[in-house]
């Protein structure tokens, strides 16, 4: 009995994944992606009201559709795993920084790898609920410093010297 109490505690320390933080990413927009779910949702119907009981199936391309908005959706994001960083479509992975520059008067973060890539986190792309502009810059400034926190904690576990 107790070796299942144990492999149950290790599953569920396991099954911890990596921090999101929710990150706009430039160059990504939802609205062809949302237009594209209307026209096929629309033809699946029509196919289905005109070729029989049977293309109801084609409602599953609409059902696939939304899966990937919903998997788009979520490259608009920043990942904090424990050996990478995703923001966006783009990753790093720690053990290639080369330098990493907290700008804390602008609130920018800039990770350069080994190979000269430029990864970016800057405060004014988190975004907030807020609608006073004090409260606004509290909230990007609090989740600017959580990431900064988190992501440099990776980066002085691997190596330490490349934090300036």
């Amino acid at each position: 009995m107790p070796i299942c109490q144990s492999s149950v505690i290790l599953i569920i320390m396991e099954t911890k994944g990596p921090a999101a933080f929710k990150y706009k990413v430039e160059g990504s927009s939802n609205a062809t992606l949302v237009v594209v779910l209307i026209v096929a949702l629309f033809g699946s119907i029509v196919c289905a009201a005109n070729f029989g009981a049977w293309l109801l199936l084609g409602l599953l391309l609409p059902v696939g559709i939304v899966i990937y908005l919903v998997r788009k959706g979520m490259r608009k994001s920043l990942l904090i795993a424990s050996r990478y960083l995703i923001v966006g479509e783009q990753i790093i992975y720690y053990g290639t920084v080369a330098k990493a520059q907290l700008d804390r008067q602008r609130q920018v973060l800039t990770l350069i790898s080994e190979k000269g890539k430029r990864l970016t986190i800057e405060a004014e792309k988190f975004p907030t609920n807020a609608r006073k502009d004090f409260k606004i810059k509290a909230n990007k400034t609090a989740k600017f410093d959580k990431v900064c926190e988190k992501v440099l904690t990776k980066l002085s576990g691997v190596t330490p010297e490349i934090i300036g």
